[in-house]
């Protein structure tokens, strides 16, 4: 029961358990894309797995071609409004951006705050060989989560540094009891020294959320404590978590129950990535009730396409501010101030711009939206 488990400090602490999402496993196939046994059994026992080579040349050069011009356009908005003197026309995909983040501090949240699909994110997002490899773990009925994120990991940047945390932290209570499935996308080859990835195995196989806090330094994040972590899933955080090195062309799968994080960029470029989210279709999306799912598969119509610009038309950030009582309309289009839904399931235990911006209409929450 949601009121007897959970604490006013602590709403998205539920304490249940859902281990049969791990042990219902659908028919291995046969089509294109589709992993391993092996990649399969690592996913259900570890929690992840990396899939090498998926994507081909052209499809990464779409998706970056897509990004160039959403960074064009950010610099030609910024530069019209006076807010930088030069556009750094000459720098290239993975520079470009850090010269905006000097210039205006915050250049990179901004576009992080992308809120529709560019066409190869489509792409990817219904990509014939990725929804066959999904049907392994979801079934034939494939849907698209609304959570989706263009990641702008510019140099040395803490608020782009995400501390551990299992996903489903971020989604409503509505949704623990559902199997949503990660593609980490990076854009370049992902390391320790750019930024990668972390995950902790085995953590994911009871279905169980622990209880994070808000939020992580300067960040919108939430975090999970380290304690925590090995107080609830019996790990050792000194030998037990594991760096993954993603080649370009690859990317990572997991799941929502997973702890993982992403490590500080100290490179000198822009660490890219992108991550999408699947899930079986009919099942909530734990968005709070703010945007749906994109159906993207069903079973029996090879022909089916999916309904992008109804999608595309739910502006998520819009959505999160509106549902806080905040009008988007009068907020600065150059805000990196990210606030939403998320804050007021957990404990604030470090207040920032970020959090000062949710506690300002605490009047605007209904706890009923925990619950979609």
């Amino acid at each position: 029961n949601f009121a007897m488990t959970s604490s006013a400090s602590n709403p998205g602490y539920t304490g249940e358990r859902h281990p049969e999402l791990f042990k219902e496993r659908p028919a291995k196939g046969n089509k294109p894309g589709q992993l391993s046994r092996a990649q399969l059994d690592e996913f259900y026992t570890r929690g992840f797995t990396l899939v090498r080579d998926f994507f081909t040349k052209e499809e990464l050069d779409a998706v970056k071609a897509d990004i160039t011009v959403k960074v064009s356009e950010l610099a030609d908005n910024l530069y019209n409004a006076g807010k930088i003197k030069d556009k750094h026309e000459g720098l290239g995909f993975y520079h470009r951006l850090c010269a905006i983040e000097r210039d205006f501090p915050g250049a990179n949240i901004v576009l992080h705050k992308l809120s529709t699909l560019p066409p190869s994110f489509r792409a990817i997002a219904a990509h014939e060989r990725m929804l066959n490899l999904l049907e392994d773990i979801v079934g034939p009925n494939i849907s698209f989560n609304p959570v989706w994120n263009l990641r702008t990991k510019t140099p040395n940047n803490a608020a782009s540094t995400v501390p551990w945390h299992q996903d489903s932290g971020y989604f409503d209570v509505e949704s623990y009891n559902t199997l949503i499935v990660t593609a980490w996308v990076p854009l370049l080859d992902t390391n320790e020294q750019n930024g990668t990835l972390q995950m902790v195995p085995g953590c994911h196989r009871d279905g169980y959320i622990a209880k994070h806090t808000c939020c992580a330094g300067p960040t919108w994040y939430i975090d999970l404590d380290e304690d925590t972590i090995e107080k609830e899933f019996g790990v050792d955080m000194a030998k037990d978590p594991v760096t993954l090195d993603v080649p370009y062309g690859s990317f990572l799968l997991f799941n929502n129950f997973t702890p993982h994080r992403s490590l500080n960029n100290r490179s000198d470029v822009v660490r890219w990535s992108i991550d999408f989210r699947w899930q079986r279709t009919g099942t909530p999306a734990g968005l709070f009730g703010l945007k749906p799912t994109c159906e993207v598969r069903r079973d029996g119509e090879p022909d089916f396409r999916p309904d992008w610009d109804s999608f595309d038309s739910v502006d998520r950030n819009r959505a999160q501010l509106e549902s806080m009582a905040r009008d988007e309309s009068a907020a600065d289009e150059f805000s990196a101030v990210i606030s939403g839904p998320w804050m007021k399931k957990w404990e604030i235990v470090n207040h920032n711009k970020h959090t000062d911006a949710f506690e300002k209409n605490p009047e605007g929450w209904q706890p009923g939206m925990l619950h979609g």
